[in-house]
């Protein structure tokens, strides 16, 4: 079964009429071609992906890609230099200090962290080498007819309970949301023990024969 942005839009669609709840399809879909896919990524750490960064003597940040969501917490951080490669530990800035970080001299780094929403520090400032940040990014848009991506197969009920509470958030029936929210961290949980060690592979997920 070829699950798409279109089916589940309909299933969401079945779910609301059956909870009396009625939203524009400009609205139900915005949330199941953005906001849905977004949070399962975020959830179950998938998809992933790599941003290697050179970094010449004394940088000390790194601009994040468009698509990145969070750095992949089931993986290191490292810097590879002349010397071989080390893992990075995280850190907060005002751990450091912003002017121990301006005034430090450039060495092998030894701690991340987040600068602002779109920059990933280090420090001490680095020495030449190459930095990778190891990433949850963000699933392929939904935004076309019939549209597909690496979530939708495997992990379309979760898109579609986050999508009914949402729904259910925003008419502000706290009750029902609390309802579709559990059926989604269930669903969360599920797809968690599925795929085993947090998507180091594809695999085939046969769905649960109550969702078709």
């Amino acid at each position: 079964m070829n699950i798409n942005r279109d089916f589940m839009f309909d299933k969401v669609n079945f779910f609301l009429k059956k909870e009396n709840k009625f939203f524009t399809s400009s609205e139900v879909m915005n949330i199941i071609a953005l906001e849905a896919p977004r949070r399962v990524a975020e959830d179950i750490n998938f998809p992933k992906s790599n941003l290697s960064a050179v970094l010449v003597s004394g940088a000390w940040t790194v601009n994040l890609s468009s698509d990145f969501i969070k750095i992949d917490p089931d993986k290191d951080v490292t810097f590879k230099y002349s010397g071989g490669t080390i893992k990075l530990k995280p850190k907060l800035q005002k751990d450091i200090g912003r002017d121990t970080i301006l005034t430090a001299d450039p060495s092998t780094p030894e701690y991340f962290f987040p600068e602002d929403e779109d920059t990933i520090g280090v420090y001490p400032p680095s020495s030449s080498g190459i930095l990778v940040i190891p990433f949850v990014k963000e699933p392929t848009s939904l935004s076309s007819t019939n549209a597909s991506n690496e979530l939708t197969q495997n992990c379309y009920m979760a898109m579609i309970y986050w999508t009914v509470g949402d729904c259910m958030l925003k008419d502000g029936d706290s009750e029902k949301y609390e309802t579709y929210i559990k059926l989604y961290d269930a669903e969360i949980i599920r797809l968690r023990r599925r795929f085993g060690e947090m998507y180091d592979e594809q695999h085939d997920v046969i769905p649960h024969e109550d969702y078709i």
